[in-house]
């Protein structure tokens, strides 16, 4: 018990810490600021001096939010422990069709277009093959938040100095850090296999499996990003440049060392080949099964979420909601018609008081209501 208590102390306690530099300089210091970063700037709000004068009051609030928070949580938790710990005991066919439909409204009702329902999709395949495949997802949502910022502040570096502003001291300091975080890594590889000579005499003859696909299906994407991307002006194309071709040469490095490095990959069906000091995420619980059967339960996932997108398109979303529970919980779990009706009443009900009723919000247009507009007195259709 102390070492779970020790444990939790330290994750609570780095939050406030962690907010520090992400509200006075905007560098957030874990993957949780980056999101909240993201946020600022969807509200319009710049992290830096002004959080500090202009909006000291919305950082006021955050620290004793934060604050008070752990005084609440610590105690809530204290008083119901045992009845939450039987959340874990539940079938995710129970809850997981209610937090899907909940995820569609929020994903479309970002910016109230189609392009975020299928950012949605395509986001959650590339997060699970990241999962699976050992890449740490962390730095791809730091990359994805900080990129904006970076490319805003580079083109006004250039515009302003030139290539010049490269060459102070502290801007040369900072790209050497940078560098030296980079090729650390190579640097401990090679130092163990005891000098690159060796290290590259131990690999072996190539072999192909299952995990070259998605470093593969990268390597094509940043090629092809890279190549639309010639035609622009040179302002525009700095970034893109510069990311698509450190993305190619990594990804290489990466398929290379796949193919031809001696790994264990048990014939090559262990879809966890790659190794564990490199991976800075959370860990696959299913790395032990066969990528046979991996790819299989992604694809069936995804493959829900497709048809949930493509009903919603047809019929609306409130519509589909019952369909997408009822279908979900007989067919993936089984689950008796005594527990998925009122489950997806509940569930339909919910959506239609508090986001149709209360909050006013718009529905996407259907493929229904546009041919039939005698239909469109159904909520969302």
């Amino acid at each position: 018990m102390r070492g779970v208590i020790a444990a939790e102390s330290a994750t609570n306690a780095r939050e406030g810490g962690a907010l520090v530099p992400t509200v006075a300089f905007g560098v957030p210091a874990s993957a949780g600021m980056a999101i909240l970063l993201g946020a600022f700037l969807i509200h319009g709000l710049v992290p830096g001096p002004e959080m500090l004068t202009k909006h000291l009051d919305l950082t006021y609030s955050m620290v004793w939010s934060i604050a008070i928070a752990n005084i609440l949580g610590s105690g809530l938790c204290f008083a119901f422990s045992g009845q939450l710990a039987k959340v874990a005991t539940l079938r995710y066919t129970l809850y997981m069709p209610g937090v899907l439909s909940l995820i569609y409204i929020g994903a479309f009702e970002a910016t109230r277009n189609w392009g975020d329902v299928f950012s949605l999709i395509f986001f959650g395949m590339l997060g699970w093959a990241m999962k699976h495949f050992k890449w740490p997802r962390p730095p791809f949502v730091l990359g994805f938040i900080l990129g904006e910022v970076i490319e805003r502040y580079m083109f006004i570096s250039i515009e302003r100095y030139g290539v010049s502003w490269m060459l102070k001291p502290f801007v040369v300091l900072m790209f050497a850090m940078a560098a030296l975080s980079l090729i650390r890594p190579l640097l401990q590889d090679v130092r163990t296999h005891g000098g690159l000579r060796m290290m590259v005499s131990q690999w072996g003859h190539p072999q192909f499996s299952l995990n070259n696909l998605f470093p593969a299906a990268l390597l094509l994407l940043f090629i092809a990003m890279l190549s639309q991307s010639f035609d622009w002006s040179f302002a525009a194309r700095i970034i893109p440049t510069i990311v698509g071709i450190g993305a190619i040469l990594f990804c290489s490095l990466s398929l290379t060392n796949d193919i031809f490095g001696l790994h264990e990959r048990n014939g090559g069906t262990d879809i966890a080949g790659k190794s564990e000091k490199i991976h800075m995420d959370i860990a696959s619980k299913t790395a032990h099964l066969p990528s046979k059967i991996i790819l299989t339960r992604g694809f069936a996932f995804f493959g829900w979420m497709i048809a949930f997108a493509a009903c919603m398109a047809l019929i609306g979303l409130i519509p589909t909601v019952p369909i997408f529970i009822a279908a979900f919980m007989r067919l993936e779990g089984g689950e008796p018609w005594r527990i998925v009706v009122p489950m997806a009443a509940a569930v339909v009900v919910l959506i239609y008081v508090v986001f149709d009723q209360l909050l006013a919000i718009p529905w996407p247009p259907t493929l229904a209501g546009t041919l039939f507009p005698t239909l469109k007195f159904v909520p969302s259709v």
